[in-house]
């Protein structure tokens, strides 16, 4: 069963009530009319609900599939960055081995019949003395370098001595090709952020309600005052203000 995106249709919601209230406020001053203003009113709900449901919900997916695989990245990074030699050598060994390429450990490094693979996991970029190190091993074999992240001078003293830099986008989608992505993480006892915290941060954004029940407020006035543009107008500017901060975030 499929789960209810509750924040999308509240979103949604509260966007096409935003211009329900604008359109039947404004409408119905110009027309004298509440029929009319009804009609128009219902219309720009829907409409406004339809444009902002699309909008979040494309927006939503989006950012989720990034910050999905974005997550998993900086797990695997840090992961790596805590895993001893002895496992890095294994899980790289499983991952280069093939029927026609065989692959073994030695030194802390991996060798393959055509390549020798360095591992310099650090959640900072690697700099150009991480580099030096490696070419400094004498070997005629080609130099692979499988690293979290690299700085700009780094991958510039690599190519120079034609050594190839895998960052841990390549290295997160190979794993995960080869089914060889870790099932447990070895900071799996770290302190996770509590439920409230989670909600606390979804919910954060508080102009939207001041400035709903403000505008809502000045468009209930202006049935009363002798000057309603003014009220019909701020509060229209107020409602407004308030969807469009909820939709964009």
């Amino acid at each position: 069963m499929r789960r209810i995106n509750l924040p999308l249709i509240l979103d949604t919601v509260f966007s096409a009530a935003c211009a329900f209230l604008l359109f039947f406020t404004a409408i119905r001053y110009y027309t004298r009319n509440a029929y009319i203003a009804l009609g128009f009113a219902i219309c720009a709900f829907l409409l406004f609900g339809a444009l902002s449901f699309l909008y979040i919900s494309k927006k939503q997916n989006k950012k989720l599939l990034i910050s999905k695989n974005e997550k998993q990245k900086k797990l695997l990074s840090l992961h790596l960055s805590l895993s001893s030699d002895e496992y890095i050598c294994e899980l790289f060994k499983k991952c280069m081995k093939t029927e026609d390429n065989a692959a073994e450990v030695k030194g802390g490094k991996v060798f393959t019949d055509d390549s020798v693979y360095f591992f310099e996991f650090m959640m900072q970029p690697i700099t150009e003395d991480d580099v030096a190190k490696v070419i400094k091993y004498k070997s005629e074999l080609k130099k692979i370098i499988f690293c979290c992240r690299l700085s700009p001078e780094a991958a510039a003293l690599a190519e120079t001595f034609l050594i190839e830099i895998k960052d841990i986008d390549y290295i997160y989608n190979t794993l995960e090709k080869k089914q060889l992505l870790p099932e447990k993480y070895v900071y799996e006892g770290a302190k996770k952020i509590s439920l409230l915290k989670r909600i606390k941060a979804r919910f954060s954004r508080r102009i939207c309600a001041p400035l709903f029940w403000s505008g809502a407020a000045l468009l209930f006035l202006s049935y009363f005052t002798f000057f309603p543009i003014y009220y019909i107008v701020s509060g229209g500017i107020m409602l407004i203000l308030s969807a469009v901060a909820l939709v964009i975030n």
